[in-house]
């Protein structure tokens, strides 16, 4: 209910950041999934991760491509297989959409009263301690 209740709240800035940027809900996946992976990726391995096939990724990555987010390039060990990079401007582009969902969380925390900041910090803490490595 919580993350339902964050989520709900920054919606419609977080799709009309999606609509200024012109990426749909999937190129965001692969931009996000590149910038996390910090080094290119193939399509199938892109399409694996993702959990999506390979010709939705492949669409995907064609427009990232097109909008100079992604960058693509052939597979020194593998000559038919592509790889693909997050630009200089796919980084930006994927954080400031990111961006306006942390600016929701942190208007929503900023809305807590003090002794609610604390408890939720407590409780939080240890948690994203755990899963960032």
């Amino acid at each position: 209910m919580f993350v339902k209740l964050l989520l709900r709240r920054s919606n419609p800035e977080f799709f009309a950041a999606l609509q200024d940027a012109e990426i749909s809900f999937t190129q965001l996946k692969c931009l996000g999934l590149l910038s996390d992976a910090g080094e290119p990726m193939s399509l199938g391995r892109l399409s694996e991760e993702l959990g999506l096939s390979l010709p939705a990724v492949s669409r995907a990555v064609d427009g990232l491509v097109q909008r100079g987010h992604v960058k693509r390039a052939e597979d020194p060990s593998d000559r038919r297989s592509k790889l693909v990079s997050l630009s200089a401007g796919g980084r930006v582009a994927y954080e400031r959409v990111v961006a306006v969902r942390i600016a929701a969380v942190n208007r929503f925390v900023e809305e807590l009263e003090p002794q609610e900041r604390d408890a939720l910090g407590a409780a939080l803490n240890p948690i994203v301690e755990r899963l960032n490595p």
